[in-house]
């Protein structure tokens, strides 16, 4: 066969996860895969994505029906876990923590990429889907009729018809470079990573029973462990197979990448800045698996989709930073709306207008939550100003577009139409909301300068963000999920405002009750224009849970703190 419905290059993740979406939403479509490797990923893969969040998990859980097989064949992940402090990375115990000490309650996984690409590729195949390894893709001529590519296997070229090419290529962006859509992205970020034959359980990293003792027994071990510092974190994340995985990811501004881009500058580099770190590592130097380095992590593309049957999804178009674990998140968003727009097209259908609305929506999310990323490594080091981040971005994660992807919402034409231009105005309150909470985080730097210690927060004590977590499960109607989208960002401008009255509180003195328009104070105002917008119709009031909530997260500075 030479003629195919799709064709994808590249099998990795990306790829492959949109070649089993396909076939289960049309068993008839014929794909083929074509893979540059001569067979199997090994098991330690130099990639960057062994942890997602709920949006990829439900993609994989859910969209895909692999719930089964990563309980059973990949870990359980519990939550992200953060570990501040830096003046204390000598002692684990010492270092301000955040987590969570229960369950999620909407699973997500620690995935060894390796493991679980060679399971799908069987799977894949076993479900009919073509896959060609050993092939290196030469050519590609795209038409309005169908598309030509030549690839060569064996030193034989060869060539293949599809309706529709999707490039899952990862950073060697086939469609991207061919079509010039490179995008440079304001986010200057490197990364070196590494995996140890070796269980690391940082419990063990400390003595102290009552820190221990806070976490039930293996939870931190299985989490998302960051530690966190001036200009960079640090991962630790653990895999099915008994291999852990250990990456550095550092802004050039405050730590040169010539300074950890090889293994044994990285482990020089942990000896001074996570000095606890390198200790407990360095023992199992000799079981090093691999070590990866690259340069310029983020970047972005001009295009992620086209009328004329071509799309680029994963690491093939765009990647913004592995924090928080977005990038197996927006595998999941441009595979749902690739396959949404072949599926339809192959009905006939015309996809003019859809792939244009798909191209702005795609746009706006990663704009918007690049701003997570950009200018704010340099506050990574700071404890309170990151825990009241890392909630922040959590409830906004939760709030919106967590719910609309479990809620099919994306692909939804009159969702998407009312959630971006209805009278409601909600995305376009998102999006100028999160821009300002970001812009806030960065101006507080110049503002906070202590130091804080031996504190425990367990993020799911707060209880709007424990029910926005739980709340992710619920499905809703398109009335329904309107009025839960509304609702979510009332509540983050409550959110919002409580953080921004209690910092104002305490850099400029003003009422503890002050009322906040959280879209138009900022920390730059006099007193006096604090003081005309707290009386603009749109201030908010206390909201008496959230203050409670936020209350348990404001620090009490190192030198000040009395311990029991």
């Amino acid at each position: 066969m030479n003629t195919y419905d799709v064709l994808i290059p590249g099998c990795g993740l990306a790829g492959l996860t949109l070649a089993l979406q396909l076939k289960r939403e049309n068993p008839a479509i014929s794909i083929l895969v074509i893979e540059k490797r001569d067979n199997a990923a090994p098991v330690a893969t130099h990639k960057v994505g062994e942890s997602i969040s709920e949006i990829a998990a439900c993609y994989l859980r859910e969209k895909l029906d692999l719930a089964k097989y990563l309980d059973e064949k990949q870990l359980l992940k519990y939550g992200l876990r953060f570990f501040f402090s830096p003046q204390n990375a000598g002692d684990l115990s010492m270092r301000v923590e955040v987590g969570t000490r229960i369950d999620g309650f909407n699973p997500t996984h620690q995935l060894d990429r390796g493991i679980l690409e060679n399971d799908l590729s069987h799977l894949s195949i076993s479900i009919g889907v073509e896959i060609i390894f050993g092939a290196v893709v030469r050519t590609v001529h795209l038409s309005p009729t169908k598309h030509t590519v030549v690839y060569e296997k064996e030193n034989k070229n060869i060539t293949v018809f599809a309706k529709w090419i999707v490039d899952t290529s990862g950073r060697s962006s086939l469609l991207k470079r061919k079509l010039e859509l490179q995008k440079p992205l304001n986010h200057q970020i490197n990364a070196v990573w590494f995996r140890l034959d070796h269980e690391i359980d940082i419990d063990e990293w400390s003595n102290n029973l009552i820190w221990r003792n806070k976490v039930p027994a293996g939870r931190r071990r299985l989490a998302t462990n960051h530690l966190m510092g001036e200009g960079y974190w640090v991962w630790l994340i653990p895999l099915i197979s008994g291999a852990t995985s250990v990456g550095i990811v550092a802004d050039p501004a405050y730590h040169p990448f010539e300074t950890f881009n090889t293994f044994e500058k990285a482990m020089i580099w942990l000896a001074e800045h996570e000095p606890l770190a390198f200790k407990m590592l360095s023992p199992h130097k000799g079981k090093k698996m691999d070590f990866k380095s690259m340069k310029n992590l983020a970047y972005g593309t001009q295009k992620f989709f086209s009328k004329d049957r071509w799309a680029i999804t994963g690491e093939a178009g765009a990647f913004m930073d592995p924090f928080y674990s977005p990038g197996s998140d927006f595998i999941a968003l441009g595979n749902t709306w690739t396959a949404d727009l072949i599926l339809r097209e192959l009905r006939g259908e015309d996809i003019t207008l859809r792939s244009m609305i798909y191209e702005l929506t795609i746009n706006e999310l990663f704009d918007g939550w690049t701003l997570i990323y950009q200018n704010k490594y340099g506050l990574f080091g700071n404890s309170q100003i990151m825990l009241m981040k890392i909630i922040w971005d959590w409830a906004t994660y939760w709030s919106v577009p967590a719910v609309l992807f479990v809620n099919d919402g994306y692909t939804n034409i009159a969702i998407l139409k009312e959630y971006s231009s209805s009278s409601k105005s909600i995305g376009k309150r998102f999006n100028k909301l999160n821009e300002k909470m970001q812009m806030l985080f960065k101006d507080w730097s110049g503002f906070e300068q202590n130091q804080y210690a031996n504190f425990h927060g367990n993020l799911f004590e707060l209880n709007f963000l424990r029910k926005l977590q739980l709340d992710l499960h619920l499905k809703y109607t398109e009335d329904r999920l309107i009025e839960k989208l509304e609702s979510n960002v009332n509540q983050l401008e409550r959110l919002a405002s409580e953080i921004f009255r209690k910092l104002c509180f305490q850099i400029n003195q003003t009422p503890a009750d002050l009322r906040v328009n959280p879209y138009e104070m900022s920390l730059s105002d006099s007193v006096e224009s604090l003081y005309q917008k707290a009386n603009h119709p749109n201030a908010f009031e206390i909201h008496e849970q959230i203050k409670s909530d936020i209350e348990k997260m404001w620090l009490v500075p190192e030198k000040l703190k009395i311990e029991p």
